[in-house]
């Protein structure tokens, strides 16, 4: 099986630790015990799938139907929590829409360089850099040399 490494396990006792983001909420468990859930089935993950197949071949089966249940059980909280917040997001849909016409009109704004000379050669440079332009590859490229160059955007 894998070995998690002593940094490995400090960084996972850090995060453990600063996991204070729920505090101030009244059911602050709920989230503490969503966050173990992810860390542990990562963790189960990252095993030898092989030694896992091994050991549930040889009377620990039991592993098996746990997980089976935790499964059902989050799926059964999982369907509540999106039905319910479905069920809220449709009573809150009149303050939403009045606040998605003023989010389209700025969604609409495109982002445009405040330096041009600057971002023309940063999409220069990306252009003999990349086979295929304009792509997301080579576009991405222009505006990470722009912005680590300085550069700055505007919505116009």
């Amino acid at each position: 099986m894998n070995r998690i490494t002593e940094s490995e396990l400090n960084k996972l006792v850090k995060k453990i630790v600063n996991e204070s983001d729920y505090g101030k909420i009244k059911n602050y468990m709920f989230f503490s015990n969503l966050e173990q859930m992810i860390r542990q089935a990562q963790l189960l993950l990252e095993l030898d799938p092989m030694q896992v197949e091994e050991l549930l071949s040889n009377g620990h089966d039991w592993a098996d139907d746990h997980i089976t249940v935790a499964k059902e059980n989050l799926d059964q909280v999982f369907d509540f929590m999106m039905n319910e917040s479905q069920h809220m997001d449709n009573e809150m849909e009149d303050d939403e829409d009045m606040m998605m016409e003023s989010e389209l009109s700025e969604k609409k704004k495109k982002n445009t360089p405040t330096n041009p000379k600057l971002w023309q050669a940063a999409l220069s440079w990306a252009k003999s850099r990349y086979k295929v332009c304009p792509s997301a590859y080579c576009n991405g490229a222009a505006v990470k040399r722009y912005n680590s160059q300085g550069g700055k955007w505007k919505k116009k």
